[in-house]
C-alpha cells in the first residue's frame, strides 16, 4: 500500500519564483471573510484563515491555527488573504 499523497495546492508561479495562491481561491476566501465582517461587525475576532472547498468555492472561517482539512479543501491563512489585498 502506498502512503497518502495529497493533491498539489493550486498556485500560480511568478517570474520571481514565488508562488501565489490562485486568484479564485483568494476570491472565495475574501468573500467568506467579507460576509463574516458584515454579520459580526461588533464583536470581531481575527480568524486564523479560511478553508475553501474546491468543488463549491465556499469558504469557512477557521479560528484554530492548525485546521483538519478534508480532501479537496485548501486552507488560506488570514495573512495570505490580507497580503493579496494590497
Amino acid at each position: 500500500m502506498t502512503p497518502y499523497q495529497p493533491n498539489p495546492e493550486p498556485t500560480i508561479e511568478t517570474s520571481e519564483s514565488h508562488s501565489l495562491l490562485a486568484p479564485d481561491l483568494i476570491r472565495a476566501a475574501r468573500s467568506a471573510y467579507s460576509i463574516y465582517l458584515k454579520v459580526h461587525s461588533e464583536q470581531m475576532q481575527r480568524p486564523a484563515g479560511v478553508v475553501v472547498s474546491h468543488r463549491s468555492d465556499r469558504g469557512q472561517l477557521i479560528f484554530a491555527s492548525q485546521p483538519v482539512l478534508l480532501p479537496g479543501e485548501r486552507f488560506v491563512t488570514f495573512d495570505e488573504i490580507e497580503s493579496q489585498m494590497y
